[in-house]
């Protein structure tokens, strides 16, 4: 049992440093969208306040935490081995899955979307959707921008959605153009009880 835990752990934290690095190789590449200042402010991944762009400089704080957090996951990990009491991973172990969530960016790029601390190849995405964000939506409240011209975009995944906040017509108009050109990707139509 205890070397199954020990290998179930070491393959989570090898999978999520992959990932982490996947998402700083992504970086490096140029941004399709947004490029322009305007779509930068009209795009939001968490309704408050707007995206910043997708570059080391800009997203350092997001880059450095996530790579302290991974080494302190490994440091626990040996220091729980020694003492073999495993319940002190549970907690830490929980907040890798919402990781992702440190990096303020979405950016589309040549082979898929930087969605907060995740690149989604454009192969796995199924769809999207744009939601208005209304009365009844989780964001509506935040802010005045979110609610009077707001959309949800969310882009369906193989097993999971990634999302971001769109408050502008243009921004909502430029970025279906790039999903259907580069991504090939079909606009999912909203069902009658979201529309």
């Amino acid at each position: 049992m205890q070397t199954m835990l020990i290998v179930l752990f070491l393959i989570l934290n090898t999978y999520q440093m992959m990932r982490h690095i996947q998402v700083l190789v992504k970086m490096r590449k140029k941004a399709i969208f947004p490029v322009e200042e305007k779509d930068i402010m009209a795009i939001r991944k968490h309704p408050v306040r707007p995206v910043l762009r997708s570059t080391y400089k800009d997203q350092k704080n997001g880059i450095i935490i996530y790579g302290v957090f991974l080494l302190f996951m490994l440091a626990l990990f040996i220091y729980t081995v020694s003492l073999e009491n495993w319940p002190l991973l549970l907690t830490p172990a929980i907040s890798l899955l919402y990781l992702h969530n440190l990096f303020n960016m979405f950016s589309i790029v040549n082979d898929g979307l930087l969605v907060g601390g995740r690149f989604v190849h454009w192969k796995d995405i199924k769809s999207y959707q744009f939601k208005p964000i209304d009365i009844d939506h989780r964001f509506y409240g935040h802010t005045k921008e979110v609610n009077e011209a707001g959309y949800e975009l969310v882009f369906n995944r193989r097993l999971f959605s990634s999302y971001c906040i769109v408050i502008s017509e243009e921004t909502k108009e430029k970025i279906t153009e790039i999903l259907r050109e580069y991504g090939k990707v079909a606009e999912e139509p909203l069902k009658p009880q979201e529309a």
